[in-house]
């Protein structure tokens, strides 16, 4: 893995269209301290949209694959102090942290980037609504910051409950996920879960997602979900080897309407994660860490 930093001029990212916009909450702003992935040779790098995305493709050198690079913004934490305190409307800030780049990158336990961006939002009580998305347990490192920041939701990826899948997580993966989201939200960390992309699963994965007590759960299909109907999908590594049509979104409505009938917080691709209430003032009420 290829590691280079850069001086960024900019790390909170304006959203004027697009996935983040599609849904009747929005989300403002992005912010991702890095592009390209350190996942990217493993199982969700086969299919990740990411790597057809602007942020990798104006940033890789010609000689880089996905999952080959981590171009690093060194920055990042200075620059988000500095936009924040001078922002005129911070408590309209609604951000997701990262849309294309896990912010829990294997090297986050060197650089420690997303730990000291935290430190920052811990300094402000004003933000509407900061989601803070990943599909590493390495979270845990940081759960006594999520639990500082009153506006901070932790999301995390849980794409299965199978373990036997080829192109998915492995068992012990998905354990350290369920495990992690129990632990959060024992801390009073609200929790989104994202079926993201929705892959083949047991009959008892719905219950297994309820039985978290997360808050919200958002399904979402590679056709839906890599934002150009299944066309970056269909271009990916995955689709050249899957065994199954993914393109066939029967499975991820199903799981979709069997949530939805048991729980109110449940949405679909783009508009559900564009769906979580503002929190700026109302969190002031959450419930205190134990």
């Amino acid at each position: 893995m290829r590691i280079r930093s850069l001086i960024a001029k900019s790390i909170l990212t304006p959203q004027r269209g697009g996935f983040l916009q599609t849904g009747e909450l929005p989300f403002t702003h992005s912010l991702s301290w890095a592009a390209g992935c350190g996942l990217g040779k493993r199982y969700c790098g086969a299919f990740c949209y990411a790597r057809s995305l602007p942020n990798w493709l104006f940033a890789r050198q010609s000689d880089e694959g996905w999952g080959e690079a981590l171009i690093v913004k060194s920055n990042a934490p200075e620059l988000l102090a500095a936009q924040l305190a001078r922002h005129p409307a911070r408590q309209t800030l609604r951000i997701f942290c990262s849309p294309v780049t896990d912010p829990y990158q294997p090297i986050e336990r060197k650089l420690r980037l997303t730990r000291r961006c935290l430190q920052v939002f811990a300094q402000y009580e004003d933000l509407d609504l900061l989601l803070l998305h990943t599909r590493a347990a390495a979270l845990l490192d940081d759960l006594d910051l999520l639990a500082q920041i009153p506006y901070v939701w932790l999301g995390m990826t849980i794409e299965t409950d199978r373990g036997d899948l080829p192109y998915g997580p492995t068992s012990a993966d998905i354990e350290r996920r369920f495990a992690a989201i129990e632990q959060a939200l024992a801390r009073g960390i609200r929790v989104q879960i994202a079926v993201a992309p929705c892959l083949p699963h047991t009959v008892d994965f719905a219950a297994r997602l309820l039985s978290t007590g997360a808050q919200r759960i958002v399904i979402d299909s590679f056709g839906s979900g890599d934002g150009r109907g299944g066309t970056r999908t269909a271009s990916s590594p995955f689709a050249q080897k899957a065994d199954y049509d993914w393109r066939d979104e029967r499975v991820a409505l199903a799981l979709y309407e069997q949530l939805r009938r048991r729980h109110e917080g449940i949405g679909w691709s783009a508009a559900g994660f564009a769906g979580i209430p503002g929190c700026s003032r109302p969190c002031q009420q959450r419930r205190a860490p134990l």
